[in-house]
């Protein structure tokens, strides 16, 4: 097969980046060193964040999602791969280099004694404290080879840390570790651990999954006594097909538009059988309820060591306002029994419920945010020709086609330096057939894709011109000249019709002069998005503030450019954005901008004021 995922490349939150404080609940709390912490010790990542609790971890490199693991206890994992907390590979990319990549590190623990009563207990190893977690190797993501690891390490009473467990990758099967704590050179009142793996510098490939750190006294080997039952899997359902459409194309067509329901899975993590009760309640961004599902009197059993799954189905919202509204939701299990663990464990979070808020923004999309891994056309073997992609969108409503938001996944080879073009299409050619009745809408050329320093961060293309698209069937994608894979983020959770078995039937490629459906195995989708609606609804400000009116000329200009509407002394930050989304260095004195070392084309010149309103200005530079 030409088109293939790169070895599933497989990488977790719309339009978020790894940790910037927007996103963090934990921005107010400095990372490193707090206050020690007793035992028991306990981690299921039950928060809905993308970074480890600084309470308890001193580090923010691990990713924690909820799109990569499969088997794991709960519906958040914490996931190692060869990318640091900004979304940069460690170190260049190079399959024939190894190194120490991603670190969770826990803070210090007093193991060195402990209250039983008003008595002062000191630890020995008889105590018998073990450490335990469970790990899966790639889940969703690309599995691990067999010469990466991932490594359990102890500081000892001297500071010096060592190994003490290592795991090679192999299966993808989900596994609870034990590991003692026996040793006298361990029993220090800073006691640390860390899980640190040892990979290919391959960016977002050879992923392990981690979750359900437990850490206790008077616990044996291999003990079953878990008694948990959490929420392992949620998705909202809100749109057929799509995670996303623009409102008011969901509103223009609700019966084709409308999604299948809210997907929810729950596991039994405990041996014995357990009743539960499903609740969710979804409310507007201004609180009102819009749709409810109560705990009803009856109760699904779930039996030991498995999974319920439930779709709930959703009314119309035909309430909703506003271009992108808002729909928060809240589901909530409740077991008769059998729940037991967390509560031993002193859990500060709760497996039971999770929140989540989808904003309806103005693009089609397929994915849900998180690139599992990379996508890209790999057929080195049939010479210097040239390769195209396409990906078939389905539009509800006549609109303008404003640009495309594309992921940019950086795994396995550097591509950093290949141009390619974009394309959007009309009609392509009949399957098997001469490709002379492709009908191309649109093609805007890239010098180099444009990656983010963050994860899961989409970058911007606007186009030069305003494509008016009746609704119907189009086609997104890209030619490339010359072999290479580009490395489209790919959403491995994406699935036609919520089935597994079936491939996505919106995906095609042409290598040598005719077009082919992509494989059967290719399941998921690459992360690209149609950007539909006016230049209004993508300016990313707080509907509050008023959009600023601005001009500058001239227009086109070659050397400088003069800001007129505005006090410069009103004026906080200036930026220039070219074609492809880059930053342009710029110089602004007293409104006049230099402009001189810009190469010739078009750009945006981005202003924001002290009260932090947006301004937009686009103009042409021309040569001296």
């Amino acid at each position: 097969m030409c088109t293939t995922l790169q070895g599933q490349g497989l990488k977790t939150v719309p339009l978020s980046t790894r940790w910037t404080a927007s996103n963090l609940n934990y921005q107010s709390i400095s990372w490193g060193i707090q206050d020690t912490l007793t035992l028991p010790f306990f981690e299921d990542f039950a928060e809905n964040s993308h970074t480890p609790n600084p309470n308890r971890w001193t580090g923010r490199q691990v990713w924690l999602s909820t799109g990569f693991a499969q088997s794991l206890p709960n519906i958040q994992s914490a996931t190692f791969d060869h990318l640091d907390e900004w979304g940069q590979p460690y170190s260049v990319l190079n399959q024939n280099i190894r190194s120490y990549a991603d670190t969770l590190c826990s803070q210090p623990i007093n193991l060195q004694f402990f209250k039983d009563g008003s008595t002062t207990v000191n630890y020995k190893p008889s105590d018998s404290v073990y450490l335990s977690f469970f790990v899966e190797r790639g889940g969703w993501g690309d599995s691990p080879e067999s010469t990466d690891s991932l490594l359990l390490q102890f500081k000892t009473t001297t500071g010096q840390w060592v190994t003490v467990w290592n795991a090679t990758g192999s299966s993808s099967i989900s596994k609870e570790y034990f590991v003692p704590i026996a040793e006298y050179r361990f029993f220090s009142s800073t006691f640390q651990f860390r899980f640190c793996n040892y990979t290919k510098s391959t960016g977002n490939l050879n992923h392990w999954n981690l979750d359900y750190i437990r850490l206790n006294k008077n616990r044996r080997f291999q003990e079953t006594n878990i008694q948990d039952v959490g929420i392992s899997y949620f998705k909202p359902g809100l749109f057929y097909d799509y995670y996303n459409i623009p409102f008011s194309h969901y509103a223009a067509n609700r019966v084709q538009s409308q999604g299948t329901g809210t997907q929810l899975k729950v596991r039994n993590s405990g041996v014995e059988p357990v009743n539960i009760r499903t609740l969710l309640d979804i409310k507007n961004q201004y609180g009102q309820t819009v749709h409810s599902k109560p705990l009803g009197s009856s109760s699904v059993k779930i039996d030991g060591l498995s999974e319920f799954t439930q779709t709930i189905e959703l009314t119309k919202f035909d309430t909703l306002s506003g271009m992108s509204p808002e729909l928060k939701f809240d589901i909530r299990i409740n077991p008769e029994n059998r729940d037991s663990t967390p509560i031993l464990y002193h859990s500060a979070t709760s497996n039971n419920r999770w929140e989540y808020t989808q904003k309806v923004q103005p693009w089609y999309a397929y994915d849900d945010g998180s690139a599992e891994g990379g996508f890209g056309l790999d057929y080195a073997h049939l010479g210097n020709i040239k390769g195209q992609f396409a990906m078939e969108f389905n539009t509800y409503k006549d609109d303008s086609l404003r640009g495309l938001a594309i992921q940019f996944n950086q795994s396995k080879t550097d591509v950093s330096t290949k141009s390619f073009r974009l394309r959007i299409w009309k009609e392509i050619s009949p399957l098997s057939g001469p490709d002379n009745q492709d009908k191309v809408l649109y093609e805007w050329f890239m010098d180099a894709p444009v990656y983010r320093d963050s994860v899961n961060e989409f970058s911007y293309v606007f186009f030069d011109s305003v494509l008016f698209l009746p609704k119907g069937k189009y086609y997104v994608g890209w030619m490339q000249a010359l072999p290479f894979v580009l490395n489209i983020g790919y959403d491995n959770n994406y699935r036609f019709s919520n089935d597994n078995q079936v491939a996505n039937p919106h995906l095609f490629y042409n290598l040598l002069g005719s077009w082919e459906r992509a494989d059967y195995s290719i399941k998921g989708t690459p992360m690209i998005r149609m950007l539909m609606g006016g230049r209004e609804e993508y300016l990313f400000e707080k509907e509050e503030l008023p959009i600023l009116q601005i001009s500058a000329y001239p227009n086109p200009c070659i050397d400088q450019l003069t800001v007129q509407g505005i006090d410069s002394e009103l004026i906080s930050d200036l930026t220039i954005v070219d074609g492809v989304g880059r930053l342009m260095p710029v110089t602004c004195d007293n409104g006049k901008i230099n402009v001189s070392h810009l190469s010739n084309g078009r750009y945006t010149l981005v202003l924001r004021t002290v009260q932090g309103q947006k301004a937009y200005w686009h103009f042409v530079k021309l040569g001296s």
